[in-house]
């Protein structure tokens, strides 16, 4: 072992004989359920359900939800329970976080999680590697087979939420049921609704009263989970007079009006905030396109004096058209964008502006934010959330802290 990991080594031992923080207490199922429980009016057993959504992120998060296992769970209130790992603590500095690892018993099956192999295969994988590093993790060291220690750059002033990232999620060693895409639904939510669909996942206001008129099916708003934003480029010109002294107001009238969707208007605490410390790249950041001629290059223009947003968003695009509408600002537009072009542009910051979704709990806030312009300013518009449309008789679920539904543990 080097000098270096005696170092940290005998440093941890220390910290467990002092009087620093100790072990994290694990919840019981009785304190963490209640208020992140989604259920129908008559709940069955746990299995296997099918579920369709009308946002294919949040399909993904919850088919990775059934499949992995990050160290620990965070549910909607912010409230931990184990995953791979059953106990964590932190020495007196804060810097240094020991994950205890589950046994492995004699009769399990499959892949055996040790914290030598755990961390092996974060450094392998490339989103793992990335999380750990948004997160400013310095070093993994495995102290035996159960205890795996996280060294990041500063100290943490609570339980990292990298923790619960699903980035470090790794293939459960025992498989349990989960949320299965519904054969044969169609882009028209409704034949999910009429199915076989036990779970349709939708923010779509004419769909959820559809849904209300249909027998046997409960209804259940769930957490706030998407902050819409406004973001400015350095360089920007701005949005002409759209963003008024009265932000309160401002705010309120886009998620009254402007949104076709549960909205409600941002409030603070805003995890970007914290963001705008994370490191950046040394180089300098390209210099964005320049106005020309308006009838000399409409398609060079287009970005240049256009409020960008994802294609397919309506909620966005519905913020995006009101904000030009209030701003006055002449020839100002709206543009929806694809992924594979939205990206680069964010990058380039070559837009007047983007209004784009975020995670209303950002796990690593760097990441989240590493795509957004440099020293962009960002302005927060409105929150929203989608329901849950459950039938009668699928088993309960859980909202996890970034809004994933996953089905509950069997008690």
């Amino acid at each position: 072992m080097s000098p270096r990991a005696l170092l940290v080594a005998g440093g941890l031992l220390t910290a467990s004989c002092a009087s620093g923080p100790g072990p994290h207490p694990v919840p019981t199922a009785a304190s963490s359920a209640a208020p992140c429980l989604v259920a129908a009016d008559s709940a069955g057993p746990t299995r296997a359900i099918g579920a369709a959504f009308d946002d294919s992120a949040d399909a993904r998060r919850a088919r990775r939800a059934a499949a992995l296992d990050a160290p620990l769970r965070l549910d909607c209130e912010g409230r931990p329970s184990p995953g791979l790992a059953v106990a964590w603590s932190a020495d007196t500095t804060g810097q240094f976080w020991t994950l205890v690892l589950r046994a492995v018993e004699p009769t399990d099956t499959g892949r055996r999680w040790t914290a030598a192999a755990l961390a092996a295969t974060w450094r392998a994988d490339p989103d793992a590697a990335t999380a750990l590093g948004s997160a400013g993790v310095a070093s993994l060291l495995p102290l035996d087979e159960r205890r795996l220690v996280v060294e990041f750059s500063t100290a943490q002033s609570g339980l990292p939420a990298l923790f619960a990232d699903p980035a470090l999620g790794v293939a459960s060693r025992t498989p349990r049921p989960g949320l299965e895409p519904v054969a044969g639904a169609t882009t028209d939510l409704r034949d999910a609704v009429d199915g076989r669909a036990d779970l349709v996942h939708t923010s779509d206001p004419d769909l959820l009263d559809y849904a209300r008129r249909r027998p046997g099916l409960t209804i259940v708003p769930l957490p706030w989970s998407r902050s819409y934003l406004l973001l400015l480029p350095p360089r920007s010109a701005g949005v002409g007079s759209a963003i008024p002294a009265d932000t309160a107001a401002f705010r309120a009238g886009l998620a009254r009006d402007a949104v076709r969707a549960e909205a409600r208007p941002a409030a603070p605490p805003f995890w970007w905030e914290a963001a705008a410390a994370c490191p950046r790249p040394t180089s300098a950041p390209p210099t964005p396109r320049p106005l020309t001629n308006p009838g000399a290059n409409a398609s060079a223009n287009a970005g240049a004096n256009a409020i960008a947003y994802p294609a397919g968003d309506a909620v966005a695009r519905g913020l995006a058209e009101r904000v030009v509408a209030l701003s006055g600002a002449p020839g100002l537009t709206v543009r929806g964008l694809r992924p594979d072009s939205l990206a680069p542009a964010l990058g380039l910051g070559s837009e007047r502006a983007y209004v784009i979704a975020a995670p209303r709990h950002a796990l690593i806030p760097c990441r989240e934010s590493a795509a957004w312009p440099a020293h962009a300013t960002v302005i927060p518009l409105v929150e929203t959330r989608p329901s849950a449309v459950i039938r009668r008789g699928a088993p309960p679920l859980v909202v996890e802290w970034d809004g994933t539904l996953r089905l509950a543990d069997t008690p």
